[in-house]
């Protein structure tokens, strides 16, 4: 009886580090599943960040584009004035 007492000891040792593991396991799932997720946050903040910056460019190109033919008609009508 004390064998099989000792055998019974182990049996639910095991089972118990078992429920552990498992334990340990789903909460690395969860913190996978967490970290994936801010990972896509990121890349989507990310892709937000670099279609803004290409949109500025754009705007900053346009800009420059109408001050030049501003700068080009103030010309015009002072050497008109001259």
């Amino acid at each position: 009886a004390t064998a099989l007492d000792g055998i019974g000891q182990r049996v639910n040792e095991i089972t118990d580090m078992n429920a552990q593991i498992a334990t340990a396991v789903e909460q690395q799932g969860a913190v996978s599943e967490d970290i994936n997720r801010s990972i896509i946050n990121i890349r989507d903040a990310a892709d937000t960040n670099v279609q803004t910056g290409q949109n500025n460019l754009q705007s900053a190109k346009s800009v420059a584009q109408l001050t030049s033919a501003l700068s080009e008609l103030a010309k015009q009508f002072w050497e008109k004035r001259g």
